[in-house]
């Protein structure tokens, strides 16, 4: 008869240890991943211009604009990246010619949004036009 409360008291033991220690397992909270932008289309003039975008977060995000080389930087995105919510700048440079345009991509390591930057083209026979000494990246 001893020997059963010990097994008895043993195992009630154990189950409320198990018990306890799955307390404090399932206090971990998991929190879903965010990534909105604040618009999904951004239009420049042909000028030097420049807009703004939000975005909200809960994570670390990274902005690419793959169509936009380096020997014609046409639009230039500050910050790049972020950890949060935050307000991103673009700015262009003088279009002297045909409508740009490019589709930049907003992302986290799970989750991608995508939007267009559009540059309208030069007025015809106005290759004078707006401040061809703008530096975008005075910004």
């Amino acid at each position: 008869m001893r020997k059963k409360k010990t097994i008895l008291t043993s195992a009630v033991a154990a189950v409320i240890l198990f018990i306890m220690l799955a307390q404090f397992v399932s206090c971990e909270k998991y929190v879903l991943p965010e990534l909105t932008i604040s618009q999904d289309t951004i239009i420049f003039s042909h000028n030097v211009d420049s807009a703004y975008l939000e975005i909200h977060s809960n994570v670390i995000w990274e902005i690419e604009t793959p169509d936009v080389s380096i020997s014609d930087r046409w639009v230039i995105v500050r910050p790049n990246w972020a950890d949060g919510d935050t307000t991103v700048i673009f700015k262009t440079t003088l279009n002297k010619g045909p409508r740009r345009e490019t589709k930049a991509r907003v992302f986290s390591e799970t989750i991608e949004r995508y939007f267009m930057l559009i540059q309208e083209a030069a007025p015809e026979g106005s290759e004078n036009s707006g401040n061809p000494d703008a530096n975008p990246d005075n910004l």
